[in-house]
């Protein structure tokens, strides 16, 4: 019987991730389509609609808006309706908190995490972070530094105001320590190289 669940267990953990991509991929599609499908029959000839042009012109417009986000002229409008947005007061706390995520998930944005540190948590206990600023204005103390320790599974975490004596640097990538703490340690990477 343990056999048996831990076989099941294995086919389990091969299986789950490729069906939440394929989940996720389908949903994209399938939102794209039903988005997009009635405004091209509209302005498409009778008969040239083909199902599939839906996702295609989603693609599309997703590209064309990360071109558009590039240029300097829609790079100010941007941060017109920006400022805009952030001078509404939950708009400005929504808005606001959604945009940091995705820069700190943002592969073109790893430089904000500026370097992977080991949290001592406790005497046995150990957190890996990342550390996003080096200058914390109110603290009275000038060796304290803001560290974001992400939760494992999903979008959250804690910023830790800490000593930086508690910090141990570590050798490795923002991208992989990330992925390590995401995914609870589970995937497979390179040894953590620590400096000497």
């Amino acid at each position: 019987m343990t056999s048996i669940s831990q076989t099941f267990a294995k086919g389990l953990l091969f299986s789950l991730p490729i069906a939440i991509t394929l989940g996720a991929l389908y949903w994209f599609f399938s939102w794209a389509e039903s988005l997009l499908s009635p405004l091209l029959e509209y302005v498409l000839p009778p008969g040239w609609y083909v199902t599939g042009m839906g996702v295609l012109s989603g693609l599309v417009i997703i590209f064309l808006l990360g071109l558009l986000v590039q240029a300097y002229l829609l790079r100010q409008i941007f941060e017109w309706l920006e400022n805009s947005l952030n001078r509404i007061p939950l708009v400005k706390t929504l808005y606001g908190s959604a945009r940091d995520i995705m820069r700190l998930f943002s592969s073109s944005d790893q430089h904000e995490l500026q370097k992977v540190v080991l949290v001592r948590m406790h005497e046995d206990i150990r957190m890996i972070g990342f550390v996003t600023n080096e200058d914390i204005d109110f603290a009275n103390d000038d060796d304290v530094i803001a560290v974001y320790v992400p939760l494992s599974y999903q979008v959250g975490g804690h910023l830790l105001y800490l000593p930086r004596s508690r910090c141990e640097p570590l050798d490795m990538p923002v991208k992989a320590a990330m992925q390590q703490v995401l995914t609870a340690h589970i995937s497979q990477s390179k040894p953590v190289k620590h400096p000497v």
